[in-house]
């Protein structure tokens, strides 16, 4: 069984979690056929598991084996974990829509609204910041900007 995304032998159906409806949660039910969207599978809270859509994907930050995503959860955003390298990560989103600033940066270009480069902050969309303390090419600087 597959972990990572949907097990290949079961078919799901989305529903909202009665304790946070903003919060999609995934769970088996026969007869429905699996939709056509990869969801990815990250832990929210230790043995707690969401599936998230690469859309609400917004930025990725390396921590050795483990990726610490911000992901859009409704109205509001969440860091939550996953079991993985940003390598095996950006194999499975698209790549149209995300770029890899540096070893250790992943940033859903959907998102991006400006880079401060002489306080190395990083802006996103409703004025959310993220601090990058690892260098950025200026190649990647002026691709982002575009």
């Amino acid at each position: 069984m597959n972990t990572n995304h949907y097990p290949a032998n079961n078919t799901f159906t989305n529903i909202v979690n009665p304790e946070n409806p903003t919060l999609p949660t995934v769970i088996d039910k026969p007869g429905v056929a699996k939709p056509n969207i990869e969801l990815i599978r990250f832990e929210e809270k230790r043995e707690r598991y969401i599936w998230v859509h690469p859309d609400e994907i917004i930025f990725v930050i390396s921590a050795d084996h483990y990726v610490k995503s911000l992901i859009k959860c409704g109205a509001q955003n969440k860091w939550v974990t996953r079991h993985c390298t940003i390598k095996e990560l950006l194999a499975s989103l698209p790549l149209d829509c995300f770029i890899r600033l540096n070893k250790f940066y992943l940033l859903n270009r959907n998102y991006f609204s400006r880079f401060n480069e002489s306080e190395k902050i990083l802006y996103l969309d409703d004025d959310l910041s993220v601090t990058v303390p690892h260098r950025i090419s200026r190649f990647m600087i002026d691709m982002i900007k575009k």
